[in-house]
């Protein structure tokens, strides 16, 4: 067997954990009836304000299409509205009042699972990790462009 059969794919050992987080972060946050990918998109779109789903998108460094679909659970639960003008093809998007209800509520939440992260890793390590992360910016492309905020 060769030597690189051998080794762990570092890909893989990323998104192994990436799914361990998602998961806790989505089972503590299940009594607000979202996960933890429509928490960040709310979140960032109560940041923006109104905004338009091209700036969001930028933002959140999604496809248009991928945060459309996103998108459209929460329109339908009512926890963001369009405010563009009838006529309008260019959506004007923001938070609703049902909405900001629910992120307040579940910020709790979310802090509480952030704490469990912390309690796991240590503090230390949770900011050695984030900086080794970012570090994978590194790898992107000119041509991927997109808002390093998060």
């Amino acid at each position: 067997m060769s030597e690189t059969a051998n080794r762990e794919c570092h890909c893989i050992a990323l998104r192994r954990a990436a799914a361990l987080l998602t998961t806790h972060y989505d089972r503590i946050l299940s009594p607000c009836g979202i996960g933890v990918s429509q928490f960040s998109l709310l979140q960032n779109l109560r940041r923006l304000g109104v905004s338009n789903i091209s700036r969001l998108a930028k933002r959140m460094r999604l496809e248009r299409s991928t945060l459309t679909r996103n998108l459209k659970p929460l329109f339908d639960a009512g926890y963001i509205e369009d405010y563009a003008e009838a006529g309008n093809r260019d959506r004007q998007i923001a938070v609703s009042e049902n909405g900001a209800v629910l992120l307040d509520e579940a910020a709790a939440l979310w802090e509480s699972a952030q704490k469990d992260v912390k309690n796991a890793l240590g503090g230390k390590n949770l900011k050695a990790l984030t900086r080794f992360l970012e570090r994978l910016e590194g790898l992107r492309r000119p041509q991927d462009g997109g808002d390093s905020s998060g």
